[in-house]
């Protein structure tokens, strides 16, 4: 599938439901991004449970984002449950604009949306020279270490530096063991999962990816990884007066009786007040060099730097073009017929 003509259907079905153009643009084009990407999870299958939730009235295609309360270096926004993409890219441009006087601009963010692909949000820091971080809560799908209830998301995070020579370092990872998306598209397909992704609702061990949906997904590295989400909460829901917890709203299974209020906290670091940014490009290079240029392990293809390997899929898929899944294609048709959108691909 060529990437721009799917990103002009997702563009017209969005702003067929009211989408303003400039924003139908941005969500397009970062669900594509995502595919581009090879992360399938947070691309153009979400398409269709986002449309579902404005088709009930829990998500806003045209929020009214606003500024609770503002300072010199800092600002909470309201995002009106707007797209969670359109509100973080708000308030990340704003973090940028602060941090270009204050060298640092934190922004908060209450009563948002599911944000997708992180990555693509911290990435806008780069062509300024900063330094871009996002953290978010999502709905409860983890359950704290040693019990068996969700309460926790997998409550992602993402940082993006600037690199002149070579790729971009991205990290952009959620802290359960997999993405949830994974578990997801395995119950779309009626696929098993691996063992040791999830637990049932009873708290056994599961394969099948329809019961872990209704269980809990288990946190990376154990109870470290429930520490961290427990920390993301409290920076992305508590701080930020967002819904934290189990208040959270269900996405999948989607809980259409309520917004899912999702918090978010976007950072911008102006690079060259901590250090010029010529030295800061030879330390981060001499940094890399040090671990690309270490000694393989047996059986290693080679050592990547975090977003590399998306990079090398990226340039791929835009040539041979994205392959999209049977089930994702269905719902892209049914979502075309909806809103009157051909499928002229």
């Amino acid at each position: 599938m060529e990437a721009e003509a799917l990103k002009k259907f997702c563009r017209l079905i969005l702003e067929k439901a009211g989408m303003p153009s400039d924003d139908a643009e941005l969500v397009s084009g970062m669900l594509v991004e995502a595919d581009l990407r090879g992360h399938e999870t947070h691309g153009v299958a979400r398409l269709g449970m986002y449309m579902e939730r404005v088709n009930n009235g829990v998500m806003q295609a045209k929020p009214q984002v606003r500024v609770v309360t503002e300072g010199p270096a800092m600002a909470v926004l309201d995002g009106d449950h707007g797209f969670g993409q359109v509100v973080a890219v708000r308030a990340m441009d704003l973090a940028i604009e602060k941090a270009g006087r204050a060298g640092v601009g934190v922004v908060g963010v209450r009563n948002s949306g599911h944000l997708g692909a992180l990555g693509l949000i911290a990435e806008r820091a780069l062509s300024h020279r900063m330094i871009g971080t996002v953290i978010t809560n999502t709905s409860p799908i983890m359950a704290p270490w040693g019990g068996v209830e969700p309460v926790l998301g997998n409550n992602p995070f993402a940082l993006a530096v600037p690199r002149e020579s070579g790729e971009t370092v991205v990290v952009d990872m959620a802290l359960s063991i997999t993405a949830r998306g994974n578990i997801i598209l395995a119950a779309r397909e009626n696929q098993p999962i691996l063992a040791g992704w999830a637990l049932n609702s009873l708290g056994e061990p599961t394969t099948d990816a329809a019961e872990a949906l209704l269980g809990t997904v288990l946190p990376m590295a154990g109870h470290k990884g429930y520490a961290m989400s427990l920390v993301a909460d409290i920076l992305a829901g508590v701080l930020t007066g967002a819904s934290f917890g189990r208040d959270v709203g269900s996405l999948v299974p989607p809980d259409l009786s309520k917004p899912l209020g999702m918090g978010h906290l976007v950072l911008a670091l102006d690079i060259g007040r901590f250090i010029p940014w010529e030295e800061f490009q030879e330390r981060l290079e001499a940094l890399l060099g040090q671990v690309k240029n270490g000694q393989l392990a047996k059986g290693s293809s080679g050592i990547y730097l975090p977003g590399e390997r998306s990079a090398q899929e990226r340039a791929k898929r835009l040539q041979a073009g994205i392959p999209l899944k049977a089930t994702t294609r269905e719902e892209l048709k049914r979502l075309g017929e909806t809103y009157g959108v051909a499928m002229d691909w």
